[in-house]
């Protein structure tokens, strides 16, 4: 998957309570894990902290599919923006 430097800003910015490389967002991106931090973790802040435009910009269509599932969606808190975004998926993948 091609990353380019805007994205790797972009997610590594949702980490600003950790010291987190570009190196390490890279790794989280292409093999789900480093240093403890997780993609399902990663894609959760995206969808808690960021407008709908700028995940539709920075997320690549298969980061933007998992960050629409189950596993992820279930992490989301309140529940009602875990519901906003099953309204989104079943709009996009139906």
């Amino acid at each position: 998957m091609k990353i380019n430097k805007n994205t790797i800003h972009f997610f590594k910015n949702l980490y600003w309570d950790y010291q987190v490389s570009e190196g390490n967002i890279i790794t989280i991106i292409e093999s789900g894990e480093c240093n403890g931090l997780t993609r399902k973790n990663l894609l959760s802040r995206v969808l808690k902290s960021r407008r709908w435009y700028e995940i539709k910009k920075n997320l690549s269509p298969e980061l933007l599919k998992e960050a629409l599932s189950e596993d992820v969606l279930n992490t989301l808190f309140p529940k009602s923006l875990s519901l906003r975004y099953n309204y989104v998926k079943k709009i996009l993948y139906p």
